[in-house]
């Protein structure tokens, strides 16, 4: 090999090694035998998907119905095959191969890279850039829950950026190449949200660069750049038209469309935009619930500022234990030496209480955005280092990220971007967009690390001495924090951990409690709460002192945080100190810097992502998905189609497990059907509405038994799959329909709005003698056979939605929608065929559509890989020759 391209790639070589070493070094249990990860909301989605994988297995493609949850919807929403094109494969080579999640961080890490390499970076300085973003702790986080997707649509978008960067940079072929390859990989791994956080980054730069080519009188190749950046990613996008086009589709109908709302007056105090007594998107109580902290996003540099969230944990042996905490806790003195509850016990008391449990304002957090201190040292860098054409749409964006974070918490932007900015009220957990600064920060510190090895140290030097006085601001205003906080906030976390560790064996004490949960929120006064409990066991004094030793806890937490903070900062900016005095070369400064970012970031991580996320391959399905004699009675029914209702769940409408081995009436998605929602919310959740589930064909509910064994009781009302009524309850209104279903005979009478007055008119009551009935049972197709002397109007227990087309005979005819969700036809006298196909027309087209564009782009990129690579060969050979 040419000595001069090896010398070349030599730098990029070892990034690669380096990134795969870091990788291994936190994922080092993924490489053991026979091992895989135990994700909870992975769990979830093979318990979501297990049906249709089952029907592939059968007859060799996916079913476009899933019959698993909710009582039947799109199964393009949970899973699907697209077209195979050389694209569909290309992931894997950046990914190499290796094994989960090992292959997340080394992907976000070369992407980064790659943004790096586009910007200008010096590869050594890329590789500390490339730490900090894939290492950052929420990307652990999610990947131990399972939303690997989120991951994957993370990790590919800084190459996204790096593309447009070459194109406004005026290298117009590898630019365009580079957004349209990247904007397909990461707009293939489906989530819309981060897509929508990485336009708005590319949209504060792309404003920033027109602002400059105005001054610098280069508007021409600002439109040039801006088409050619648009064009790159129209074509990544209509790529994934089979991805995307089905859900824009889909989404009007699904709960993120929009939210049945009965009563008005309880939702004026948040100005939900309400159309016919429907939400215009989801409901700002529904999409703000995870709203971050405004204190909260300090958590940026100080992780535990309200806690270190649920999975903040660590495996010793074959147990899941709490961390050690350095020296014995306030509360486990208190508890020792006021309750004398064993030291043992105590301690893990104090450990859940103290350092697990979340106290911010959000339901609940697994982890913090924790981006790291020596990371925000170089963003806090950046600002002084920067020119303006970078520092300023930096800054703009991260800090436009962090105020989305806050959600409900800063209603005055987010209320308003919610129902004027187009698409935003389809997305819920505004504290995603925290990834915004998890992406930027860490950029903006690479490119001032970059600044600093190439240019003038005597001319950075006094803009180093303004940044650690900044710095030296920040430590301040958290000093003033620690001093000021209130550390008593508490939310339904705690509340359930204290019922389990003083009350559980307390029938009577527990009755009082639940009573006070129905009159207070969880961020009412908690002291209260305590003081009521703890005075029913006698001794109203233990309340303050259990209190006032948490807060004591928790400030010491935060105390340790800041001073551990302050000395990577103190260590991070010695390194440069020490580079811009000539003390100290290069190499040294940023492979000091990388090692800091890393080890900073990786002490966090493995508290998150460790040994305890992983268990043996042989045992991992069977411990998921428990097989129990309840679901055995089950599945030896016969009948092909019916419904089960599993009460032994907690929320069987936040349960996907139930799928894995039954058609479910629960089930979980995020953005399950809008009317089986509106049903859950108004008939099932709260007063389970007996005639609903009849007519749902709930065959089966399963209970708790004795000894801990769910049971299985047999619904003899269950209406079965269909079925003649003998009259209709004509209503105006989804309002209206809702209301009239709380009480009704779902057997005699169906609910129907006046609009399909014309398609369901001129009907009779059958007589005994008649009949329809199921024949022939498909996820996408249902046949049926009737048989009545009169005209008669069918309700069939099958979920309606538009792309549902019936036939009589061969004959297409309306399909009525009934009882709010059900399918209704008008079946006329006679014997007759009825069949019921699945026919959605975009995604049909949209498969065409990404089948035609995976083989245009793939083309296009093998075309622009012969046109750098040939050339640099024959440059090379050349070379030799003359060497030579």
């Amino acid at each position: 090999m040419n000595k001069d391209l090896l010398k070349k790639l030599l730098p990029h070589l070892l990034a690669v090694v380096i990134f795969l070493i870091a990788s291994v070094l936190l994922c080092r249990p993924a490489f053991e035998k026979d091992v895989v990860m135990n994700q909870h909301d992975l769990v979830s989605a093979k318990a979501m998907s297990h049906q249709s994988y089952t029907y592939n297995e059968k007859n060799g493609h996916f079913p476009l119905w899933s019959v698993s949850m909710f009582s039947g919807m799109p199964a393009f929403q949970i899973i699907m095959a697209g077209p195979s094109t050389p694209l569909s494969y290309i992931d894997k080579v950046f990914q190499l191969g290796l094994p989960e999640p090992a292959n997340y961080f080394f992907l976000a890490c070369i992407c980064f890279y790659i943004l790096c390499l586009c910007a200008g970076i010096k590869p050594w300085v890329g590789i500390l850039g490339s730490l900090g973003f894939a290492f950052s702790t929420y990307n652990p986080s999610i990947i131990s829950v399972g939303h690997v997707t989120k991951m994957l649509a993370i990790a590919y978008a800084p190459a996204v950026l790096g593309g447009v960067i070459l194109l406004f940079r005026k290298k117009y072929l590898a630019g365009f190449v580079l957004t349209s390859l990247f904007a397909f990989l990461h707009i293939s791994q489906n989530h819309q949200q981060i897509t929508y956080y990485l336009l708005i980054i590319i949209a504060f730069m792309t404003v920033s660069n027109f602002i400059f080519s105005i001054r610098e009188k280069e508007i021409g190749l600002w439109l040039k750049s801006t088409g050619l950046a648009i064009t790159a990613g129209a074509l990544g996008l209509i790529a994934n038209a089979i991805i995307l086009f089905p859900v824009y589709d889909y989404v009007k109908y699904s709960k993120r469309g929009g939210q049945l709302i009965l009563e008005q007056g309880k939702n004026q105090a948040v100005n939900n935009k309400v159309v016919n007594n429907k939400s215009t998107g989801l409901t700002k109580e529904y999409a703000f619930q995870w709203s971050y902290g405004v204190t909260e996003s300090m958590s940026l540099l100080f992780p535990a500022v309200n806690g270190y969230g649920a999975h903040y944990a660590q495996r010793d042996g074959d147990q899941h234990i709490f961390p050690k905490l350095d020296e014995k806790s306030n509360l486990a003195d208190y508890l020792t030496g006021k309750l004398n509850v064993p030291e043992e016990q105590a301690s893990n008391i104090a450990l859940q209480y103290s350092t697990n449990v979340y106290w911010g304002d959000q339901p609940f957090l697994d982890a913090p955005f924790y981006i790291g201190a020596a990371i925000c040292f170089l963003f806090v860098l950046s600002m002084f280092f920067l020119d303006n054409k970078y520092r300023w749409w930096l800054l703009g964006a991260s800090a436009f990220g962090i105020m989305l974070s806050w959600g409900k918490n800063f209603p005055i932007l987010n209320y308003f971007l919610f129902d004027y900015l187009p698409f935003y009220n389809k997305f819920r957990a505004p504290s995603m967009a925290l990834f915004i600064p998890q992406f930027l920060f860490p950029f903006a510190g690479a490119l001032a690390v970059e600044k600093l090895v190439s240019g003038n140290k005597e001319e950075l030097w006094p803009k180093f001495r303004k940044s650690v006085i900044a710095m030296g601001a920040i430590f301040a205003i958290a000093a003033i924090c620690y001093f000021s906080f209130d550390y008593t906030n508490q939310n339904k976390q705690w509340k359930t951990a204290f019922n389990q560790v003083f009350v559980s064996n307390d029938p009577a004490l527990r009755a009082k409690l639940d009573s006070i949960n129905q009159l207070y929120q969880p961020t009412s006064d908690n002291r209260m709460y305590l003081n009521v409990a703890l005075q029913s066991k006698g001794d109203m004094q233990i309340a303050n002192g259990f209190l006032t030793s948490i807060e004591k806890d928790r400030a010491k937490i935060f105390g340790k945080n800041i001073l551990g903070a302050l000395l990577l900062t103190v260590l991070a900016a010695g390194l440069i100190f020490l580079f811009i005095r000539n003390k100290i070369k290069t190499p040294f400064l940023l492979v000091g810097l990388s090692l800091l970012v890393y080890f900073d970031l990786f002490t966090i991580d493995s508290k998150y992502l460790n040994s305890f996320n992983f268990e043996s391959g042989d045992t991992h399905e069977s411990n998921a998905f428990p097989l129990t004699a309840a679901d055995q009675a089950i599945l030896a029914d016969k009948d092909p189609n019916f419904r089960v209702y599993n009460a032994t769940v907690g929320d069987p409408f936040q349960d996907s497990h139930t799928s894995w081995y039954h058609k479910s009436v629960g089930g979980y998605h995020p953005a399950k059907l809008g009317t089986y929602d509106d049903l859950i919310t108004y008939q099932l959740s709260a007063s389970q509405n007996m005639n609903v589930l009849n007519m749902l064909n709930t065959k089966y509910f399963i209970q708790d038994g004795a000894n801990q064994q769910p049971k299985v009781l047999q619904n003899p009302m269950a209406l079965g799959n269909c079925w003649f009524v003998k009259g209709v309850k004509w209503v105006k209104g989804p309002a209206e329909e809702m209301k009239a279903m709380d009480s009704f005979n779902p057997k005699d009478t169906a609910i129907i709005d006046v609009s399909f007055k014309n398609d369901a008119a001129n009907f009779s009551a059958a007589d005994s003698a008649e009949y329809i009935k199921q024949t022939v049972f498909d996820n996408d197709s249902i046949q049926y056979e009737s048989k009545a002397n009169g005209n008669r109007l069918a309700v069939f227990s099958e979920i309606f939605y538009k792309d549902w087309n019936a036939y009589i005979d061969g004959k297409k005819i309306p399909v009525i929608k009934a009882n709010y969700v059900l399918r209704a036809l008008a079946i006329p006298a006679g014997t007759h065929k009825v069949l019921f196909k699945f026919e959605p027309k975009v995604y049909n087209l949209s498969y065409k559509i990404s089948n035609i564009l995976g083989w245009l782009l793939s083309a296009m990129l093998a075309l622009a890989a012969i046109y750098y690579l040939f050339p640099q060969m024959r440059r090379n050979k050349k070379e030799v020759n003359v060497k030579q």
